[in-house]
């Protein structure tokens, strides 16, 4: 089961601790969608699109349309419209961390990774599902990861 504290603690580093803080009920609606997937009724995509929905929607309200947040250091930047799909799917992790640990989450989940380049299904298949995973499924899972995606979003797990 996902918490809101996980959730927030996804969007934290994006949305800034004050904008979180300020968004309980934002926390709350996404920590319900992802808890409700069911992988026979919903369709990640959608639920990917929901989220980025959500979140432009409430930061253009809150910012009254400047996409402007302050970061915890103080500093002002401008969210980009691209921003909100990395959100969406840093959310996604716990979407994917929160299946069952089966064959056929691992076929959903690799088929999303392999769609969409989605980080967090790779990170998912990388830290959760590497039991289901031969070798070098898992080192190319790794490969992938290193070579596609930007350091600055898996520096922190990779090799945890």
């Amino acid at each position: 089961m996902i918490s809101v504290e996980q959730t927030a603690d996804i969007l934290r580093p994006w949305l800034s601790r004050a904008f979180v803080a300020g968004h309980t009920d934002l926390m709350e609606r996404i920590t319900i969608r992802l808890n409700t997937f069911s992988p026979l009724r919903d369709d990640v995509p959608d639920t990917a699109q929901w989220v980025d929905n959500l979140l432009f929607m409430a930061v253009r309200e809150y910012t009254r349309g400047k996409m402007v947040l302050v970061t915890d250091a103080g500093q002002p930047v401008r969210v980009r419209v691209e921003d909100f799909a990395t959100m969406a799917d840093d959310a996604l992790y716990l979407l994917f961390a929160s299946l069952p640990k089966d064959s056929r989450s691992l076929a959903l989940i690799r088929e999303y990774s392999v769609k969409h380049g989605s980080l967090s299904a790779l990170k998912a298949l990388y830290l959760d599902f590497n039991a289901l995973e031969t070798q070098e499924e898992w080192s190319t899972v790794r490969r992938v990861i290193t070579s596609c995606h930007a350091v600055y979003r898996w520096r922190a797990w990779i090799d945890r």
